[in-house]
């Protein structure tokens, strides 16, 4: 056996075990997080509102936060997703858009407090939407499906040594009526600390 096949299996050998070994060691979700986010504020009224059956299926063993608000004179929805049990339930949101039959017309990167999100303008025949969405980890903010993945893996490396489970945030418009998304994220700090 060749030097390169013995480093293989030797890293074969330490993967394969340390692989068992993260599926079963409990990481700390953003449970916390999640519950501490009040659904009113001083500009922000808002309620739960039900997922879906296709949602229910989807975000299976995960914990989701789908609520309704009212922000000033704006409406929206607002969709925060803890992946940690179930790391295939975050994904690029804007796969779930074109999954959905939207098309996306345009992308821009809106600053947020502790970084940037991602505002999505959506088409579908005559039907227009925006839905503005970033990852949080409750320090930094991103909008890189990419990074999501890079820091969930590397927490699952350290088994949750290395931050804290980042979270996908998606506010997305209501009937048509497109919210100035810079007014509610002024008026909706609570937003940033998830």
């Amino acid at each position: 056996m060749n030097r390169s096949s013995k480093l293989l299996w030797i890293a074969f050998a330490i993967l394969v075990p340390l692989g068992m070994l993260w599926q079963f060691y409990p990481l700390k979700d953003a449970s916390a997080r999640l519950n501490a986010f009040p659904m009113t504020s001083a500009n922000v009224d808002s309620k739960d509102f039900p997922l879906s059956p296709a949602e229910l299926a989807i975000y299976s063993n995960v914990k989701v936060l789908k609520r309704i608000a009212q922000v000033g004179n704006d409406r929206a929805f607002v969709t925060v997703i803890d992946g940690t049990k179930n790391r295939h339930a975050v994904h690029d949101p804007v796969y779930c858009f074109r999954g959905a039959g939207w098309v996306v017309t345009s992308q821009e990167d809106v600053p947020m407090g502790r970084g940037v999100a991602r505002l999505v303008h959506l088409q579908q025949d005559k039907d227009t939407a925006e839905a503005l969405y970033w990852f949080s980890d409750g320090n930094t903010q991103f909008d890189q499906p990419l990074l999501y993945w890079w820091k969930t893996a590397l927490l699952r490396l350290t088994f949750g040594r290395s931050g804290n489970e980042p979270v996908l945030v998606v506010l997305s418009s209501v009937d048509g009526v497109l919210p100035d998304w810079h007014a509610v994220l002024k008026a909706w700090p609570e937003l940033q600390a998830l």
